[in-house]
């Protein structure tokens, strides 16, 4: 795959093309990469901020509202959990427990805990648990991405 980058400072917006002749597990990547850079509402005390679903940490239901955990703030958005998922799942987000979901792109570290549990240390420093019955489907996204990942280096 040949990339180019092109400056143009008279351009009154930025612009990405993508050409290619079959559709690849390489496309969708880069097709998942852009969905997430869509901007949300999310609800803080002083007002709604427009926030990148890919600047999200992790998802959490508490008290049937969702909030979502960036790297030092908390915001309260107007999804379901499921609903989020449906939207931005492609984006990089899989769910890790029945009230809560994960950037994949912003997991750092995983390690094996108890009761066949991982532990998944994110970016910020912060600890998650994977639940178990969880488990297979996020095993499974993070290898795509890796096959994905190594086919761009080979």
């Amino acid at each position: 795959m040949k990339i180019h980058y092109f400056k143009n400072p008279s351009l009154e917006e930025e612009r990405v093309e993508v050409h290619y002749r079959q559709e690849s597990e390489e496309i969708e990547v880069i097709r998942d990469f852009f969905t997430s850079l869509y901007s949300i509402m999310g609800k803080k005390e002083d007002g709604v901020h427009k926030l990148q679903p890919g600047s999200i940490y992790y998802l959490e239901v508490v008290d049937r509202r969702l909030f979502a955990y960036q790297e030092k703030e908390v915001y309260q958005l107007d999804y379901s959990l499921r609903g989020f998922l449906d939207c931005f799942g492609t984006s990089g987000f899989v769910q890790i427990g029945k009230s809560m979901a994960v950037n994949i792109y912003k997991v750092n570290k995983i390690r094996a805990s108890v009761n066949m549990r991982l532990s998944l240390a994110m970016d910020n420093g912060e600890m998650l648990v994977l639940n178990r019955s969880y488990k297979k489907a996020f095993l499974d996204a993070l290898h795509q991405i890796q096959e994905v990942c190594h086919e761009n280096h080979s």
